[in-house]
């Protein structure tokens, strides 16, 4: 994901209006910690969280620019409009 999805322009763009933290799992300790918080299974997951840090919904494996951002969309329009208890 990190040369199809995190460098893409369009995808760049959009992430300007939310908050993503990396987190690699096998070499960061605190990556490990919140694999353990989180019950992370596999990699990559994004994990999609409120302003208090609950988990909202997540995304489980690759999956191209163009779909994380429309997937992301449709999370958060559910979470404004009620349709996501958070």
């Amino acid at each position: 994901m990190t040369r199809e999805v995190y460098s893409d322009r369009d995808f760049i763009e959009f992430s300007r209006s939310q908050i993503f933290l990396r987190v690699f799992v096998d070499t960061d300790p605190e990556g490990k910690r919140l694999a353990g918080r989180f019950d992370l299974e596999g990699t990559p997951t994004l994990i999609i969280l409120d302003s208090k840090g609950r988990e909202i919904d997540r995304i489980l494996g690759g999956i191209s620019a163009p779909d994380l951002m429309e997937t992301l969309r449709f999370i958060f329009e559910s979470a404004e409009d009620g349709s996501i208890s958070i």
